[in-house]
């Protein structure tokens, strides 16, 4: 058989190349407890109740890991603070430790879902996870719900991971880092590199705006992924030196009315467009907004 030529084979592997498949990683969340609760083991804390499989951990891993988030959870919580809008009290926190492949997640609800893989591996995000539970704003009405792609997105998870590793700082235990953003003192360099890449270009764009990026819900989740967690982190980091730590959780009760871009401009008395630049200088990447 003679060779197919060079064109036509790259448009072969193009054309074979599934399109993208919307992901749902909380689908499954009622037979993950189920089966943990079948056959799993609960180790209990202060602050937390931690679900494993019966033989992904050690009874001293588990013990280590209970101490290490009860360690952690308290300065969460302090670095949040107690607001009237927050659905998550002062509850005990249930992480559900799963054997599926899946994106770690939080509920809303007090409860946060890790994959296995990921608490084997050391980059389970469990106070990146948590900080969405504490930040979770409890709606006001049926129609209190942002429209689909209009979140802020950046700040969303940017806040979650700048907390998370703060309060892992803080408590001096480990946060895992999923995307190897470098945490509070590596991200700015992670960040400027990565927006060198095509994608950044993109990610750009959606910092500081109320956007999402459609592919992070897809399986094409990884090619975007680790840009935009960088430079979420990067940007939301910025932002709490200019306007304060305070100032920026506050934001959150925002996300739904598309005011979150507003409020920061009036804090911080200039438009979101020369704030982005002016990080983009601080952290030494070139403008990809244009």
């Amino acid at each position: 058989m003679p060779a197919m030529p060079c064109a036509a084979l790259l448009l072969a592997v193009v054309i074979a190349q599934p399109p993208a498949q919307p992901l749902n990683w909380s689908t499954d969340d009622a037979a993950r407890v189920e089966e943990l609760k079948k056959s799993g083991v609960r180790t209990e804390g202060a602050h937390v109740v931690v679900w494993t499989p019966a033989d992904a951990l050690t009874d001293e891993q588990r013990r280590d890991l209970v101490t290490r988030l009860d360690r952690g959870l308290p300065v969460v919580r302090r670095l949040i603070g107690r607001h009237a809008w927050q659905m998550v009290g002062d509850e005990k926190i249930t992480y559900y430790v799963s054997r599926d492949r899946f994106v770690s997640h939080a509920t809303g609800r007090g409860a946060v879902f890790i994959p296995v893989l990921r608490v084997q591996d050391g980059k389970a995000p469990f106070f990146h996870e948590v900080s969405h539970e504490y930040l979770a704003r409890r709606p006001e009405g049926a129609r209190d719900r942002a429209r689909p792609g209009s979140r802020p997105l950046w700040l969303m998870e940017g806040l979650a991971d700048f907390i998370g590793q703060s309060a892992a700082d803080e408590a001096g235990v480990v946060e895992g880092d999923v995307f190897d953003t470098g945490g509070l003192r590596g991200v700015d360099r992670v960040c400027a590199m990565r927006l060198q890449e095509p994608i950044g270009r993109q990610v750009v764009r959606a910092i500081g705006e109320n956007a999402e990026l459609p592919a992070l819900f897809t399986t094409d989740r990884q090619t975007v992924a680790p840009t935009f967690y960088a430079c979420s982190f990067s940007f939301t980091k910025f932002v709490v030196g200019r306007i304060g730590l305070g100032e920026t959780v506050a934001l959150m009760p925002r996300v739904a009315s598309g005011g979150v871009p507003e409020r920061i401009e009036q804090l911080t008395r200039t438009t979101i467009a020369a704030l982005r630049e002016e990080w983009l200088r601080a952290i030494g990447a070139t403008d990809h907004s244009r």
